[in-house]
């Protein structure tokens, strides 16, 4: 059976995050004449959770993340990737951007949509341990993890995305902005 969607939660990098990871994964290209597959500039992301590979979506799964995602009640907040380098260890390939203390209200983030990914009825998909890193080039060359300039942005949404498998397109089937719940009367 061949797989053709890719069914996960993201936030993306704004354009100037995008412009200056795409930068970095020059330098690192040119430095270290890497080959390989390269993420689309607009298909840069980090995932917080994989709902699974289909070849039809599940409507069910489908209306239960959306469900759990449209319930995420957060502020938005910013990230910061502060290295570059492959993900796996050794013998491991592909350059990702990592992070460290500026990524604390990003696993806050993936944890609460876990929480109403339970309540949804679809708990069975939450992705642990959770490292967040956005995915720049898939490459069989192994890089270790190096300093850089900090590539930060704004996290002001939630993402439910379609990624068409073999097609390098990703189709965004649900889009909330984050926001903290107003306080109301019965609150105080």
């Amino acid at each position: 059976m061949i797989n053709l969607h890719r069914l996960f939660y993201a936030v993306r990098p704004d354009l100037t995050a995008r412009l200056m990871a795409i930068d970095a994964l020059q330098r690192q290209v040119d430095v270290r004449h890497l080959e390989g597959r390269r993420v689309r500039p607009e298909n840069l992301h980090i995932t917080l959770h994989w709902l699974g590979d289909y070849k039809d979506m599940p409507h069910e799964l489908l209306c239960r993340a959306k469900e759990a995602g449209g319930s995420v009640e957060m502020a938005s907040f910013g990230v910061g990737f502060d290295r570059i380098g492959s993900f796996g260890g050794a013998g491991k390939g592909g350059l990702v951007l990592t992070g460290g203390v500026e990524l604390k209200r990003l696993r806050q983030l993936q944890r609460a949509l876990a929480t109403e990914m339970e309540v949804s009825g679809i708990g069975h998909h939450i992705r642990k341990p959770f490292n967040p890193h956005v995915s720049l080039l898939y490459c069989d060359e192994h890089v270790g993890r190096e300093p850089i300039a900090p590539i930060r942005w704004r996290v002001d949404e939630l993402l439910l995305i379609d990624s068409l498998l073999g097609r390098g397109t990703h189709v965004n089937l649900g889009q909330w902005p984050l926001q903290s719940r107003q306080m109301g009367f019965s609150d105080w």
